[in-house]
């Protein structure tokens, strides 16, 4: 009788920590700095494959914007996982300690190239993208064209001044595209001066700063604008979903991201995180991310569509992966200064 109340009491000692075990992996908590549907799309997936629910605590394109919410939250995490956003706001996020060290083991598996993976462990990027030019066709040819002036090939071009009050751009504090595009000054120029010259020089012909990388498109589609930057696979997607009215270039020693998936410290559902993350490696994900998102994927063996151009014919500054990545409070906040917003 002993040996039974041993036991009886050694299962109700047990049992509901099994459970609260149980329990902490039965979800998973993200925040993406992504489109909807993509995010969407991506927990159904794995909630399929997995059993894990998702729940979905923040979507919204930009990177700035998560990554200051998870930074508030430090002290209690409401996140897991954090995906999409460059990389640059990842080792950001690792370098002040709000990230869980996690490698992957399907990066390995994928022969996923060690340089789109933090060499220290914190983030695994799992997508491309790169910053493209969109013009108003129409306008462009009535009031630019009409002077002489050739269709914008570079950075540069924006700088014309008969572009004056018709560039749309984006503000870093909110968008990483923003802060790509000024690092891409910054290191096709070869110097911080440089590039923020060039910032000096651009906002004098800046009609509106938007707070995502891609608000560019309706104001310019709608011919609000002549002209403005964004990032290339969404603007390739919704020109061709919605038939707009622009020209889409993509320059000379453009800005590129690596996007990024990484998990939260403090992590409420650890292992069901450590899923997440190698599932947004799989096919399967980059699939889903490069048919909706249009990304450009880390696997080799994903097909992009076919309306991308292939991303090795593209040209990209000259980049330097980790100053970039250490100087984004530093060059956000030089960049408020130079503009005043």
């Amino acid at each position: 009788m002993k040996n039974v109340f041993l036991v009886l009491l050694t299962l109700c000692i047990l049992v509901p920590t099994l459970v609260s075990a149980q329990g902490k992996d039965d979800k998973v908590v993200i925040y993406a700095a992504l489109d909807e549907k993509t995010t969407k799309d991506l927990a159904a997936a794995f909630t399929k494959h997995t059993g894990i629910n998702v729940e979905i605590a923040l979507q919204i394109e930009q990177a700035g914007t998560v990554s200051s919410r998870i930074k508030t939250e430090a002290a209690n995490p409401r996140a897991d996982v954090v995906i999409g956003g460059n990389s640059n706001f990842h080792t950001d996020l690792a370098n002040g300690g709000f990230l869980q060290k996690y490698s992957s083991p399907v990066i390995k598996q994928a022969k996923i190239d060690p340089k789109f993976v933090d060499p220290d462990g914190y983030w695994s990027g799992w997508y491309f993208g790169a910053l493209c030019i969109l013009y108003n066709t129409e306008r462009f040819q009535k009031e630019i064209a009409s002077k002489g002036i050739n269709p914008p090939t570079t950075w540069d071009d924006l700088l014309n001044p008969a572009y004056k009050g018709e560039v749309i751009a984006s503000n870093p504090a909110t968008t990483g595209a923003a802060f790509l595009n000024t690092a891409a000054q910054i290191f096709r120029l070869k110097s911080e001066a440089a590039g923020f010259e060039y910032v000096k020089k651009l906002h004098a012909n800046v009609a509106q700063y938007t707070a995502g990388a891609n608000g560019s498109i309706p104001l310019v589609s709608q011919g609000e604008a002549i002209i403005g930057y964004a990032w290339g696979h969404d603007t390739i997607k919704q020109k061709l979903s919605g038939n707009l009215p622009i020209t889409i270039v993509f320059p000379k020693d453009t800005g590129f991201e690596i996007g990024g998936a990484s998990i939260i410290k403090g992590a409420n559902h650890l292992q069901a995180a450590q899923k997440f993350i190698d599932f947004i490696l799989s096919a399967e994900a980059q699939k889903i991310n490069a048919e909706n998102g249009y990304r450009y994927p880390v696997r080799g063996d994903v097909q992009l569509p076919a309306a991308m151009p292939p991303f090795s014919k593209l040209s990209l500054a000259p980049w330097d992966l980790k100053k970039a990545a250490a100087n984004v409070a530093v060059w956000t906040k030089k960049w408020s200064e130079v503009t005043g917003k």
